[in-house]
Order: C-alpha cells, then sequence, then structure tokens
C-alpha cells in the first residue's frame, strides 16, 4: 500500500493533539470539553474516541459560495481564474490543503488500526466506523473533483522511511474505485435517522446520496470528455433511485411549508426543513453562528459590505411566474418591467431598485439603489456594482448591530437537488420523461403556475429530447440552487465553461434616476430636487400609489435601467480555457514529494486526469 509524506506523519500528532484542545462545548453534538489529552489517551475512553471521530466532520464545507467565479455575482474586475491568468501558485476555488487533508486521512487511518481495541460496543464502534468510512470517502471525493487522481494512502507508515513516504499519484479511476468502495463500507454501517441530538450527523441515506454523487461525476463530461459512458450514467441513475427509496422511507422530502414561501422559510424553520436536508452543517446561536454582512446592503449592515451581488446575466436566468424563459415569445416578459410576475424565488434571491427588503423595526422597507443613495447605490464605494443585492440566505430577523449572530444551516446537499441529479441521469440514460417529472416537481414547490397543460413553462421537447432537458435541468439548478455553492461546480462537471465565455464579461442593470420622475411628481405638483427628499417621496407614492397608478409603475416612472459592463478596466474579458476543468498541484507539494506528477496543460504536467 502506498504511504504518505514523512511531513504529514510528524505533522499529525501535532493536529491531533491541538484539534482535540480546540473541541470545545459544540451543541451541535453536545460534547463536554475534555480539555489537553494526548493520542494513547483516546484509545482507552469511548468518550474521547467519539471526540475524535467529532473532529472528522470539520472537512465538510460549510458556506463554502463560489459567486465570484460565475454570474451570480458580479465584481469590480474580472478575477485572474475568469481571466485566464492563473498559475500553478494561484489560489483556486475549492481547492483542497493537501497537507491538511492528509493529515486528516492519517487520522482516519489511525482510528481503523486502533478502535477494535476500544473498551465499547461492537454496536457503537459500528456506527464510528461508518462515519469514518464516509468521511474518509468525502475527502478524497473533494480532493479528486479538483485535481483528478491523487495517492491512495491506506496504511500509516514509518515517517522516517524516505524511499517508501514519497507516494505516486493513482489514476481517477482507481481512486473513483476507492472512493465507492469506502461509500458502500459506510452505507452498510450507518444507521437510517439519529436521535434528535445527534441531528448532523451522516445518515445512511445521505451517504447513499454521495455515492450516488460520485458515480454522476464519474459519469460527467469532466472526467470522460471524449466519450459518452451509458454503463456510468446507468450506475449513477441506478444509485439515485435507491437512494430516494431511502430518503422517502425516512421521510424526506420537499419542504413545502408556507406554500412558495417555502424556499425561503427552510432557512428559518431548521426543524421542519430536517425533512429537505439530506447532508448539512448544522449552526446554533450562540455557540455557533456566521456572518453574512457582507451582503446584506451597508444601510442594514455593520462594517462590511460588498460580497455577492447578482449579475444582469443572474437576473436574467430567472423565469417568469409561468415558468417560461424571458426569451419566450409568449413568456410575458416586458424588458421596462423586469422584476414584474417573475419565479417567485426572484423575489426571495433579487433584490432590485425598489424592492420591498425589510429588517426589524422597518418591515415595510424598500431598498433603493439610485447612484446617489449613500451608502447603498449603484456604483458607490460601498454600494452594489451590479445594480442588486442578494436577499436569499439572509436573516432578516436580525438588526445591523446582530449581523454576526446568524446562525442557519449550511445544505451541503438538499433533497431538490437529489431530485434534479436523478433528472440529469434520467435523461442522459433515455428517459428524459422521468426527468422532466423531478424538474415539474422542483417548480410545483417554487410556486410557478402551470397554464394547463401540465408543462409548467418547460418547452414542449423537455421531457422528450436528451439535450433539451439537460439545458432545462441546468437552469432549474442555477435558480433552485442559487447562491448555496453548485453554479461553478456544475459548469465545471458538464464542462459548461463556454457559457461563462459567451458573456464576454458580466453585466450590471444601472438603475438612474430617470428624467420622467417629473412626470410622477407633477401629478401631485410636488417638486423633487435632493436624492434623500426623491426616495422618501418615493417611498410615500409606493405605500399609497395614486387612483391609477401602481407601485411597479412608479419604479419604472422614476428609473432609467441601463446595462453597462462591471469591469471597466482594460482587462475585462472572461476567457476560462481548457485547462482550468483540474487544478495543478502546487509545485511545493511536488518540491516536496519528487514522485507527484503535475496535471498535463500545468508545467508541462504530464499527468491525465479523465479517465481513459
Amino acid at each position: 500500500m502506498k504511504k504518505i509524506f514523512s511531513f504529514f506523519e510528524i505533522r499529525y500528532n501535532l493536529i491531533f493533539i491541538m484539534s482535540l484542545c480546540m473541541v470545545g462545548c459544540d451543541k451541535v453534538f453536545d460534547q463536554p470539553n475534555v480539555g489537553s489529552i494526548t493520542p494513547d489517551e483516546v484509545w482507552t475512553n469511548p468518550d474521547n474516541v467519539k471526540l475524535f471521530v467529532n473532529n472528522f466532520y470539520g472537512i465538510l464545507p460549510a458556506w463554502n459560495r463560489f459567486e465570484t467565479f460565475t454570474e451570480e455575482g458580479g465584481e469590480s474586475t474580472i478575477n485572474s481564474f475568469l481571466g485566464g491568468r492563473q498559475q500553478t501558485t494561484s489560489s483556486f476555488p475549492g481547492e483542497v490543503n493537501w497537507e491538511n487533508a492528509y493529515a486528516t486521512i492519517r487520522g482516519m487511518n489511525t482510528f481503523f488500526r486502533e478502535i477494535n481495541m476500544v473498551p465499547m460496543e461492537e454496536e457503537e464502534k459500528d456506527l464510528l466506523k461508518g462515519e469514518v468510512y464516509f468521511l474518509l470517502a468525502f475527502q478524497y471525493f473533494q480532493m479528486l473533483k479538483v485535481y483528478g487522481g491523487v495517492p491512495l494512502v491506506t496504511e500509516l507508515q514509518d515517517p522516517l522511511d524516505s524511499e517508501t513516504t514519497r507516494v505516486t499519484r493513482n489514476t481517477s479511476l482507481e481512486c473513483f474505485d476507492f472512493i465507492l468502495q469506502n461509500l458502500d463500507r459506510a452505507i452498510e454501517l450507518l444507521p437510517h435517522t439519529w436521535p434528535a441530538s445527534d441531528l448532523g450527523r451522516i445518515t445512511k441515506g445521505a451517504a447513499m446520496v454521495v455515492k450516488a454523487d460520485v458515480l454522476m461525476l464519474k459519469a460527467s463530461p469532466l472526467f470522460n470528455p471524449s466519450q459518452y459512458r451509458l454503463e456510468y450514467w446507468n450506475d449513477a441513475y441506478e444509485a439515485y433511485s435507491n437512494a430516494l427509496i431511502e430518503l422517502n422511507n425516512t421521510g424526506k422530502g420537499l419542504y413545502t411549508v408556507g406554500g412558495p414561501m417555502a424556499y425561503t422559510n427552510m432557512w428559518y424553520d431548521k426543524a421542519g426543513a430536517q425533512k429537505e436536508m439530506i447532508l448539512q452543517v448544522r449552526y446554533q446561536f450562540p455557540d455557533k453562528t456566521f456572518s453574512l454582512a457582507g451582503q446584506r446592503p451597508l444601510s442594514v449592515s455593520v462594517g462590511a459590505a460588498g460580497s455577492c451581488q447578482p449579475t444582469w446575466e443572474m437576473v436574467k436566468a430567472y423565469p417568469m411566474k409561468n415558468g417560461k424563459a424571458i426569451d419566450d415569445i409568449d413568456s410575458g416578459y416586458d424588458p421596462n418591467y423586469f422584476w414584474v410576475d417573475r419565479d417567485p424565488r426572484f423575489y426571495q434571491t433579487i433584490v432590485y431598485n425598489g424592492a420591498t427588503y425589510g429588517f426589524p423595526g422597518e418591515t415595510d422597507r424598500v431598498q433603493w439603489i439610485f447612484p446617489d443613495v449613500y451608502p447603498d447605490g449603484y456604483l458607490g464605494q460601498l454600494g452594489t456594482r451590479t445594480g442588486f443585492y442578494t436577499r436569499k440566505q439572509i436573516d432578516t430577523t436580525l438588526s445591523p448591530n446582530e449581523v454576526s449572530q446568524q446562525a442557519f444551516d449550511w445544505p451541503i446537499i438538499r433533497y431538490a437537488e437529489v431530485l434534479l441529479n436523478f433528472a440529469e441521469c434520467a435523461a442522459e440514460i433515455g428517459r428524459p420523461d422521468i426527468a422532466k417529472e423531478q424538474i415539474v416537481l422542483v417548480r410545483q414547490r417554487a410556486g410557478i403556475v402551470d397554464d394547463g397543460d401540465g408543462n409548467y413553462g418547460l418547452k414542449a421537447e423537455v421531457g422528450v429530447d436528451r439535450e433539451a432537458t439537460i439545458e432545462a435541468i441546468m437552469r432549474e439548478r442555477q435558480i433552485e440552487l442559487a447562491y448555496e455553492g453548485k453554479r461553478f461546480w456544475d459548469l465545471r462537471r458538464r464542462r459548461m465553461y463556454d457559457i461563462l465565455n459567451a458573456y464576454g464579461t458580466f453585466h450590471a442593470n444601472g438603475p438612474y434616476l430617470a428624467d420622467t420622475r417629473n412626470t410622477v411628481a407633477d401629478t401631485t405638483g410636488m417638486n423633487l430636487k435632493d436624492i434623500a427628499d426623491i426616495t422618501g417621496y418615493f417611498n410615500s407614492l409606493l405605500k399609497a400609489p395614486p387612483q391609477g397608478t401602481s407601485a411597479n409603475d412608479i419604479i419604472n416612472a422614476v428609473t432609467d435601467y441601463r446595462v453597462e459592463v462591471i469591469d471597466r478596466s482594460t482587462t475585462n474579458v472572461i476567457h476560462i480555457p481548457e485547462t482550468y476543468y483540474f487544478w495543478p498541484l502546487h509545485p511545493n507539494w511536488i518540491q516536496t514529494n519528487p514522485n507527484l506528477v503535475q496535471n498535463e496543460g500545468w508545467d508541462n504536467g504530464t499527468f491525465n486526469p479523465t479517465i481513459q
């Protein structure tokens, strides 16, 4: 078996002791603080073994969003990834810290070596083994999807044996097989459900879904760029079918409380939303919180602004309330009223000029984004660069001084995504009809209004034609899973960087104050001068529009929307090359271990990360 670098062998013991010291009282798993203990003391105390396993849960991604690499977020300048200016020493989205990953893997291998000697019931050991088999597979899965094949290290080795610790890379196919073997072991040992006090731990259903995810990645164009492998897609389809049976049998499904508002309510109703949550990282105030201060307009935030602002490309992606794309002839879309009659998820995600965006004490507050509105205005130093803000995942029950107290759970996988993954596999094996059924389920929950034909706005080709169905699935994923850290990985998995490249660059829709504002003012005889007076007057108009005038008419009349590039520099072109479908190994890793081979396309590398 392959061995890990000697550096990791030495480093692990230090990490192990420090991590146990920092566990503390985490009410997510409700474990006591055991203070500083040595590795030898772990294996004689069952409680310490459980703490040891709890630490591995830290590898699960939490609030990891990559909107700056897709149309979900428009930065002031095109970053080096989008612009094709990366080097092997650059930082890459979702990259895995090689040293930490292998230190964790060594810890897991230590667990498997020692667990059978621990004085505890075999049933308890099996549950812990199931968790660690899953987490070991998940760690390798995270590395495989960004680098391709990596060294598989399965035994503890002598850290001083430099000849055998200089490991080589396994092929991607070997890594897929290893990951799947460990997931099968996990599925066999994990429970269907955990007690309420242990919510957040890995279940059998979660492991079955991740197994299906791994098989879908194995079948994907990312790893099979030059050939279609029906047998791989069949494997993934069957795995999702089995996973859905398990999920449904344990009470999982789409969260529907509040009808169309379920899409927002699930963040607040943490107990009820367990129905939809398949794999998650749990948060609880005051023990474990996070802050999205930078996502909120500065007027309702503290000390941060400027992150996660939707581009015009993202705003246009949302369909109408009837489910039809805005470029469909009969969709009912009016470019002068782009915010009217959109998919209900639009209003729960996008904050546009004139949208109601309430917070404590200001539940009917209107968000104005005119350039001169301080501090939230378009193109202002502290305002939005795109003309929009993101509402999704913001706890609007928190005041500006409470932004750091947010404690929404982070869904790594939720039921809606499983349905869409199942749909993708169904379309790939020639069952677009089954794929369409899953899309319809998601759209029904979202509040899309069907026009009577049962299509919920989907084109006639969806459910019949493979390509049209897959295109519909990807668009549905873009909307349903917006700002949940999925879009970037979807574009990689299906080798769809061409979508971003085709934009040329990202665009804003600047909400300038229109000259026609005086037409509205003249209806009441008021003279509008100062921007504060203007927005104050508009607020009063929106609450009580003049007879025959709607709030939407007022917003349209007083706003001159202009589509503009966000990045106004000379390097604002999006150009993601083919080589960016796999990340390079950092040169430091290769310097430490010369037996590692760099990926093709990077520093004259010769390792092919695809499946041969």
